[in-house]
């Protein structure tokens, strides 16, 4: 590469630069995905007690989003965002070695740790073989050109340092095969991206969780899309990579790659911040059943085995599921059992056994003004005369 020449400056162009424009896009960018994978790790690591490989490869992910961010700090004092024949030589120089730091560190393996944690991360809610093999297979894929990309940067020159030191003796290949490699690297981020982004919509859809929590997660893991949009408009560059005059005062090819990681470390830590966020967002992981027609209804019996039979406890009538445990234990007083009559074979009152009960599952609406949503089983005493409304309560027939 040759180096900026020495011709006279035109004070205009001299002062035009859009530095300030391009760190605070990438500092905030950077900052967005940093407290994002933070309130992750602090997710797994405390709230969940599941720190796991995932989130180890997602940490190295960002540690090279950082890299990226001290290149793009150091290549802006130097001549990024500035037209090139402004900048002298040695910061010209600066420039392309940060340039380079990004190629390999930010556009190769920062992608390559994003890719693998998501993958990981969703071979956790795999539900066959069949989604197991793609993820596997996504996997290597990944790995495989990234290491063609890592291989294509660490030889574009012999040595390296002709990339920026046009005085030694160097030989480089062609822009036109450079760019080439470049547009085939961001052809596989972007397929791998819609893949990753697309994949966890069917498994999310079928857990069971409430339809509100389910469809909250795909929207934001549909923020993988917004990376799949910045890996375009970073393909758009790289094509006019060969007929580029000026790539300090636009390097936008890199510029689109940087936002794009960061897009894809954010939309893949959020769906990890449902512990954390859930009350806020009112987001429950169980879902609301209907009694009699859902398979939970005949589950939730088999918790009537725990529910005291006598004592203090056997008055208050019901066992409440704790959300974050999934035990069960007594609930409130202020719902009492229901002892329903009805009239035997000669015509008589008799009361229910103990034993005649069954279990609905209603949402506790006084915990709700309080920001915690718990799923309560309610054990009331069964009648003929009595029937469901609207899979809430029990009223008279």
């Amino acid at each position: 590469m040759a180096s900026s020449t020495k011709q006279p400056i035109d004070p205009e162009r001299a002062e035009e630069n859009v530095t300030a424009r391009i760190l605070a896009i990438v500092t905030v960018s950077y900052a967005l995905a940093m407290i994002t994978a933070s309130l992750r790790f602090y997710t797994r690591a405390v709230l969940v007690s599941s720190f796991g490989k995932d989130d180890v490869v997602m940490a190295l992910a960002v540690l090279c989003s950082l890299v990226g961010l001290v290149t793009w700090i150091i290549g802006c004092q130097h001549g990024d965002g500035r037209h090139q024949e402004t900048i002298d030589a040695e910061s010209y120089a600066i420039t392309l070695i940060m340039q380079y730091i990004q190629s390999v560190v930010t556009a190769t393996f920062g992608f390559l740790f994003l890719k693998i944690s998501i993958a990981m991360s969703l071979l956790r809610l795999s539900t066959g073989n069949w989604y197991r093999w793609i993820l596997w297979g996504l996997s290597a894929f990944v790995c495989l050109y990234s290491a063609l990309a890592f291989i294509s940067f660490m030889t574009f020159c012999r040595p390296i340092a002709g990339m920026w030191d046009s005085n030694i003796p160097h030989h480089c290949y062609s822009k036109e095969l450079y760019r080439n490699f470049g547009l085939f690297n961001a052809a596989c981020n972007i397929l791998t991206d819609v893949a990753f982004a697309t994949l966890p919509i069917p498994i999310i859809w079928s857990l069971q969780m409430q339809r509100r929590t389910r469809i909250v997660l795909i929207c934001i893991l549909s923020g993988g899309y917004f990376a799949v949009a910045l890996g375009i408009a970073k393909a758009v560059f790289i094509i006019a990579f060969v007929h580029e005059k000026d790539g300090t005062y636009e390097p936008w090819a890199p510029f689109f790659g940087y936002l794009q990681l960061n897009m894809g470390i954010i939309a893949a830590c959020a769906p990890m911040l449902r512990p954390l966020l859930g009350r806020a967002l009112r987001l429950s992981a169980k879902s609301t059943y209907k009694p009699y027609k859902d398979p939970n209804y005949y589950r939730a019996g088999k918790a009537l085995d725990r529910m005291p039979r006598s004592g203090p406890n056997s008055a208050r009538g019901y066992l409440k599921q704790n959300t974050n445990s999934g035990q069960f234990e007594v609930g409130d007083p202020r719902w009492s059992p229901v002892t329903a009559p009805r009239h035997d074979a000669r015509g008589g009152l008799d009361l229910l056994a103990e034993t005649d009960i069954f279990a609905t599952i209603r949402q506790n609406k006084a915990m709700e003004k309080k920001d915690e949503i718990t799923d309560e089983i309610v054990i009331e005493r069964a009648d003929p005369e009595f029937k469901l409304e609207k899979g809430i309560g029990i009223t008279a027939g």
